[in-house]
């Protein structure tokens, strides 16, 4: 009996030993506390920034013109726009061989009205024999560039420079006088409206005026048989006393 009692005792304890061990449900306190570190990347490299790319040109600002916005009191039409600069090519100029036109071609005949902008002059074959259509090309060659120098490039001009263009004028005693007193009413001479326009305050008036007038005395020294009496009945040749048709001084 007593064997039987230590077989059956000896089997219970095989029998717990061969149980196997669970893991525990929880961690231990002082696990739990520790930071969990998670897996990081390298970072990425910053991507290489792209080639710098040239900006288009930019067209013709026109608000950046001193003059932008004058109109015509003559005709009502604006003075500077796109196209409106002749932009004259002096390898063109031969005296008796070129015309003028407009800016849609059309062939302009000797007139007392002033530059209003676009007008192109052109060489051609023909010699003209009419003494007016030479000179009409003639004074386009002198007053252009002037137009074009006090409307679209004075900022780029410097005194000396625009006297140099203007010389034909003063030496024809065209725009000589000085205005007493310089304001939109005024009429100036050619030294009088470049400081005008350097001096940041210019109206438009008296620029166009010197414009109009300057290119128009030109044409009553060089003009024959010409009728200069406007619609209102004024002849801005005999009122100035200018020898008319005594022709161009040249430097």
């Amino acid at each position: 009996m007593k064997k039987q009692i230590y077989l059956l005792v000896s089997l219970l304890i095989l029998v717990g030993c061969s149980k196997p061990a669970q893991a525990p449900t929880t961690l231990p306190a002082e696990q739990e506390s520790l930071p969990v570190v998670e897996a990081t990347q390298a970072p990425a490299a910053e991507p290489e920034p792209a080639p710098a790319q040239e900006e288009p040109a930019k067209s013709l600002d026109l608000t950046q013109l001193w003059s932008y916005g004058l109109t015509s009191k003559r005709t009502g039409e604006p003075i500077i726009a796109e196209g409106g600069e002749h932009q004259l090519d002096e390898k063109l100029v031969a005296l008796g061989f070129n015309l003028i036109v407009d800016k849609n071609g059309n062939i302009l005949s000797p007139r007392a009205v002033p530059l209003h902008g676009g007008e192109k002059l052109i060489l051609i074959d023909t010699y003209q024999d009419d003494h007016n259509t030479r000179e009409y090309a003639h004074i386009y060659t002198i007053m252009a560039p002037i137009r074009d120098t006090l409307l679209y490039h004075f900022e780029e001009t410097s005194k000396e420079e625009w006297l140099a263009i203007t010389a034909v004028l003063t030496l024809n005693n065209i725009k000589t006088e000085d205005a007493p007193e310089v304001n939109g009413r005024s009429v100036l001479s050619t030294e009088q409206v470049y400081d005008y326009v350097a001096s940041g305050n210019a109206e438009g008036s008296p620029i166009m005026r010197y414009l109009e007038e300057a290119g128009l005395e030109l044409k009553c020294l060089a003009f024959q048989d010409f009728d200069f009496t406007n619609p209102e009945g004024a002849n801005h040749c005999t009122e100035h006393n200018l020898a008319v048709n005594s022709g161009i001084k040249l430097p």
